[in-house]
């Protein structure tokens, strides 16, 4: 595949983004015209590291606006996570 076409694979839309509190528990909800590998955990980790104040809002808005998954905050492990449902 050419480039283009494989840029075009990787670029995902997220339709919605939802945290809250339930307990000692945060939800994410997370809806999007598909995932890519580590999408998931990679967007978690960024907004942990804003609610932990280790990035500003205004950083966390250049890591979304360049697309680069280099600038985004850490990728939280896969242990703590938990899938609870799909919807296609």
């Amino acid at each position: 595949p050419t480039k283009s076409f494989r840029r075009e694979r990787n670029i995902r839309t997220i339709k919605r983004l939802e945290i809250k509190k339930k307990g000692k528990y945060l939800l994410f909800t997370i809806e999007a015209d598909g995932f890519l590998y580590k999408m998931v955990r990679s967007i978690v980790g960024t907004l942990l590291g804003v609610g932990r104040e280790k990035m500003t809002i205004k950083e966390f808005k250049r890591v979304l606006k360049s697309r680069s998954r280099s600038l985004a905050g850490a990728t939280v492990p896969a242990r703590g996570l938990c899938l609870l449902r799909v919807k296609y």
